[in-house]
């Protein structure tokens, strides 16, 4: 008796599907995760929202005394409405901060048309604010 290619083709691949079923594994994961890991990946996640919110780049217009920071503040804000101002004090000088941008690349285009009015203006980075 002559067996045909087919016919052992045909029983190769039925028994190759019988056998997926029976070596087949389960997909199947538990996880059992206590509640206060939850809670600390919250409280990670709020404290890393807090540090990038707080990492912009800022220029810098001046340092000097108080009359002068206090006249460069007021003729900003006439030349350059609805951009963030700071006046800050660190001993012994005045400084004159403005923007908060957090793409340095928007900070340099602004800080070159910045500069065509104050040309001591320089970008301050992050970590340097």
């Amino acid at each position: 008796m002559k067996i045909s290619n087919q016919s052992v083709l045909c029983f190769l691949l039925l028994c190759g599907g019988f056998s997926l079923q029976i070596f087949g594994q389960e997909n199947k994961v538990q996880i059992i995760q206590d509640s206060t890991i939850q809670r600390l990946v919250e409280i990670k996640k709020i404290i890393d929202s807090e540090e990038y919110n707080a990492q912009y780049y800022a220029i810098q217009l001046y340092y000097g005394n108080y009359t002068a920071a206090k006249n460069i503040v007021q003729d900003f804000s006439k030349n350059f409405e609805g951009i963030e101002t700071s006046f800050v004090f660190e001993t012994p000088n005045y400084k004159v901060r403005v923007g908060r941008f957090k793409d340095v690349n928007k900070a340099n285009i602004f800080l070159e048309e910045v500069k065509k009015t104050y040309p001591g203006a320089f970008l301050l980075e992050p970590n340097n604010l």
